[in-house]
């Protein structure tokens, strides 16, 4: 819930998406016609970004306020499954010592996590990371808790611990649970989340593979895990030499990826084209391996702007089977513990469990059908829900031409700054076929975030007490649907720089 300027901009931003359109509010300008034939053939939509969501390390998932956090996006945006890091961090317990038998395992916090995360009604992804500390062939480790990098020591040891780890889940939750959990090797072995070269990461996963597949072959592993889509055909091509199970690829996006890395050159392409053409170069690679039908899973991408995130999901759909947002709160404390209330790092739900507007975006998404009617290039999503209504997306997205920003370093995006200012949207939305429907609308302004208006009228406290925290919860509330006008011409829509907006026509 980063702070942002309180102007003239925002107050009336916050009128023009109150009720979100009005004819005479479109007069002015000329508008963007588009029909919809409410009865047009359809595509499946799977909601493929509620798959998996990320968080943290494992060990802040014992707080209460993470336990909260997690119901409410389960709740109100759909999220199926949670990844975090950590899961065999020493702060975790999970191997202190080794004995004369091996690795002395002691699975006390990982059931308190992953039975909290199954009563919420939210699947684990095992993301199998980091190096506990008996088992490190080195002192090389990351981040203020520390996860220790190395390569083990002796990979005996290591597959002792997964094979541990793989029994003693089956044991408590039941082959039919744990077997459509994903199980994914280590976290972006490509940067300094890993000691030891390609090829050391290489047998890790192997081992690894073999390992869970001895404790039950239908258990689902995947990798590399990389960072900028790296390393994917040199991995399935050591999969398939090495005869390595494998059942997805994995791998991490983010906007302002150096595109020689994601591309072989600077294409120069806007922000707003960079994860689909990366994801769609991915999925050659995997066609082109011996593994050509196997599933992409972005396990991390971001934004803090809702309509970048809706033409996203809208844009990478069919590219990738799960669409991992990084993270889905901000108890996120991998350089030190959190600097304050008003923070810029990761989260949809920001400090408190105030919602920020990139979470009313996720909120509305979770609203669309999962049958699209085709609207072609226009900025839309366009759906039918099984009750018949239509439920359809709107945007202004406005971006920073202005490329050469690339830093390939994540950590830069939850603080990068949302353009506030530029032209207004106007859509008239047709129904074809003489429908005559009522709509009703939902808005999510950036430039008029209730939150950082009600902040700023707070003096922006440090430290906001219980009764502040209640209010700010209230206003970070998804707002009530209203009465969308139509004419005879259609439903007028006015969007501000980058608003996102939801019409439900019954």
């Amino acid at each position: 819930m980063s702070p942002l300027p309180l102007t003239r901009r925002a107050l009336i931003g916050a009128a023009a998406l109150a009720p979100l359109a009005t004819q005479a509010a479109a007069a002015t300008r000329p508008a963007t016609a588009i029909t919809l034939d409410p009865h047009a053939p359809t595509t499946p939509f799977p909601h493929y970004w509620e798959a998996c969501v990320g968080s943290d390390r494992a060990a802040v998932a014992m707080r209460a306020q993470w336990q909260q956090d997690l119901a409410l996006a389960r709740h109100e945006a759909g999220f199926r499954s949670v990844r975090f890091h950590g899961l065999f961090d020493d702060e975790m317990g999970l191997c202190r010592s080794i004995g004369p038998n091996g690795p002395e395992l002691n699975f006390l916090y990982i059931d308190q996590i992953f039975d909290a995360m199954l009563a919420i009604g939210v699947k684990p992804y095992v993301e199998l990371s980091f190096m506990p500390l008996p088992l490190a062939s080195d002192g090389n480790t990351i981040f203020w808790y520390k996860g220790n990098t190395s390569p083990p020591k002796d990979m005996a040891l290591w597959v002792q611990v997964i094979e541990g780890l793989a029994r003693h889940l089956l044991a408590r939750y039941g082959a039919a649970e744990v077997t459509g959990w994903r199980f994914e090797v280590w976290n972006e072995p490509n940067l300094n989340f890993w000691a030891g070269t390609q090829g050391q990461y290489f047998q890790l996963y192997a081992a690894t593979a073999r390992a869970l597949k001895r404790v039950n072959p239908a258990l689902q592993v995947g990798g590399p895990a990389t960072a900028q889509l790296m390393w994917i055909d040199d991995f399935l091509r050591f999969c398939a030499a090495d005869n390595a199970p494998v059942d997805f690829v994995s791998s991490h996006i983010y906007a302002d990826d150096p595109q020689e890395n994601l591309f072989g050159q600077d294409l120069g392409l806007p922000r707003e084209q960079v994860i689909p053409r990366a994801l769609q170069v991915a999925n050659g690679k995997i066609r082109a391996s011996a593994f050509p039908r196997i599933p992409l899973v972005i396990s991390e991408w971001t934004s803090q702007n809702p309509a970048f995130i809706a033409q996203t999901i809208r844009d990478c759909a069919g590219l990738c089977d799960t669409f991992s947002y990084w993270t889905f709160d901000n108890i996120f404390e991998e350089h030190a513990p959190i600097p304050g209330f008003g923070n810029t790092l990761y989260g949809l739900i920001g400090q408190s469990g105030v919602a920020r507007p990139s979470f009313r975006a996720f909120q509305l998404l979770h609203r669309l059908g999962t049958q699209r009617i085709d609207t072609g290039s226009a900025p839309l999503i366009a759906t039918r829900r099984e009750d018949g209504t239509l439920a359809i997306l709107a945007w202004n997205l406005i971006t920073n031409a202005d490329v050469s920003g690339q830093t390939g370093n994540p950590m830069n995006a939850p603080g990068e700054e949302p353009i506030l200012h530029g032209p207004p949207r106007d859509l008239l939305l047709r129904l074809g076929g003489g429908a005559r429907r009522r709509a009703r609308v939902t808005g999510v302004d950036l430039a008029a975030d209730p939150v950082t208006l009600a902040y700023a009228a707070m003096g922006r406290p440090a430290s906001p007490t219980a009764a502040q925290i209640t209010a700010l919860r209230k206003a970070g509330a998804l707002p009530q649907a209203r009465p969308l006008a139509g004419g005879p011409g259609g439903f007028h829509l006015a969007l501000p720089a980058n608003a996102l907006a939801l019409i439900e026509i019954g």
